[in-house]
C-alpha cells in the first residue's frame, strides 16, 4: 500500500461526482492518507469488514461531507492524535455545509477534534455508528444545523462531552430541529448530552453510563455566548453513575438572563422554555440528582425516578415548573 492514499481516493472521489454520483469501494486493509479527504454530493464512500483510513496528519483527519446526498458507510477512521483541537480539518467525520447527508455504521477512534463534527448542515442522519478515544467531544453538532438525527450510536472514552448540541450566538441562528434517540454514551470526561442553544430536540431512550459531569445538561452559557435550548423532550432516558465530579445534578435544566441577537433579525430569550421530562431514570450521581433553574420556564413531566445521589435527589427552583418526580 502506498504511503499516502490521498490522492488516490480523492481522484476517485472526484471523479464519480463529476459523473453524477455513486460509489467508492474501500477493500479490507489500511489506507494511510495525509490531508482532509472530501465526499461530494451523491457520492458514497464505502468500506467493508477490515477498512481503515489511518491518519498520517491528526491535524488534517477529516473526511468531509459536503453538497447533496453525500454519505460513508462501513469504514473506520483512525485519527492517530495525542494533542487536542478545535479545528475542524482535526475531525474525523465532518458534515459541512451538506444536505441530506448519512453516516451509518462508520467508527471512528483517537482523533485531535471531535469524532463526528456536523457544521451548517441542514439534513443529515447518523446511524449504528461509533465513536471512542477522541481528544474531544465524541458527536457534535454546532453553526446552526437543523433538521438532524443520531440515532443507535455509541460514544465512550472521549475527551469532552459524549454528545453535543451548542448553538453559538455568532452563528446567528441555533441548532434545531434534532433527534437524540437510542444512543448508548460511557465514560465522558465532561457531560452525557450537552444541549447549549438547541431547539425542538427530541432527546428519548439513550443510557449514559458514568460522564465526570452531568448526564443530561441543558443550559445557557454565557462563558461560551450559546442560546438557550427550548422546546426539548427529555424522556425515557437512564442515567448511571454521572456528576462523577462536577459539582451539579446529573439531570440538569439550567437557563441564563436577557436574550441572544438572531442573524434573521429579532431575539431569543437566553431563558430555557417549554421542556418536558418523562420517565427518565437517574440511578447515582456524585452531586445532585435533578435540578430546575429559577431561569427555567414551563418545565413539566412525569414519571421521573431518582436514586442512590450523594447530595439532594430533586431540587426544583423555577416557580413554572410541574415536574413529577419520585425519589427512591
Amino acid at each position: 500500500m502506498a504511503d499516502d492514499c490521498a490522492p488516490l481516493i480523492q481522484k476517485a472521489l472526484d471523479e464519480v461526482a463529476a459523473a453524477g454520483g455513486g460509489e467508492v469501494v474501500l477493500p479490507p486493509g489500511d489506507w494511510p492518507y495525509r490531508g482532509a479527504l472530501t465526499v461530494g454530493g451523491g457520492t458514497v464512500l464505502r468500506g467493508s469488514a477490515g477498512t481503515r483510513l489511518l491518519a498520517l496528519d491528526p491535524r488534517r483527519s477529516a473526511v468531509c461531507l459536503r453538497g447533496r446526498f453525500p454519505a460513508v458507510r462501513d469504514l473506520l477512521l483512525d485519527g492517530r492524535a495525542t494533542r487536542r483541537s478545535s479545528a475542524g480539518d482535526a475531525a474525523g467525520f465532518r458534515l459541512l455545509r451538506a444536505e441530506e447527508a448519512e453516516l451509518d455504521r462508520v467508527r471512528v477512534t483517537r482523533t485531535a477534534a471531535a469524532g463526528i463534527f456536523v457544521q451548517e448542515t441542514v439534513g443529515f442522519r447518523i446511524t449504528h455508528s461509533t465513536v471512542h478515544g477522541c481528544l474531544a467531544d465524541g458527536f457534535h453538532v454546532t453553526a446552526a444545523s437543523r433538521y438532524g438525527q443520531i440515532l443507535g450510536c455509541r460514544s465512550y472514552d472521549n475527551g469532552d462531552d459524549l454528545f453535543a448540541l451548542v448553538g453559538y450566538a455568532s452563528n446567528g441562528a441555533p441548532v434545531e430541529h434534532m433527534v437524540i434517540a437510542d444512543n448508548i454514551g460511557r465514560n465522558g470526561a465532561a457531560r452525557g448530552i450537552t444541549c447549549l442553544g438547541a431547539r425542538h430536540v427530541a432527546i428519548t431512550g439513550n443510557l449514559i453510563h458514568g460522564s465526570a459531569a452531568a448526564g443530561i445538561y441543558l443550559h445557557q452559557e454565557t462563558s461560551y455566548d450559546t442560546f438557550a435550548p427550548s422546546w426539548v423532550v427529555v424522556s425515557g432516558n437512564v442515567l448511571r453513575d454521572v456528576a462523577r465530579k462536577a459539582s451539579h445534578a446529573g439531570l440538569f435544566i439550567g437557563g441564563g438572563r436577557g436574550a441572544q441577537p438572531l442573524k434573521a433579525g429579532g431575539t431569543l430569550s437566553n431563558a430555557i422554555e417549554q421542556v418536558v421530562l418523562s420517565g427518565n431514570l437517574l440511578d447515582g450521581s456524585g452531586h445532585d440528582g435533578l435540578y430546575v433553574s429559577s431561569r427555567a420556564r414551563r418545565v413539566t413531566g412525569s414519571g421521573n425516578v431518582v436514586r442512590n445521589v450523594r447530595q439532594g435527589a430533586i431540587r426544583i427552583d423555577s416557580r413554572e415548573a410541574s415536574v413529577e418526580a419520585v425519589a427512591e
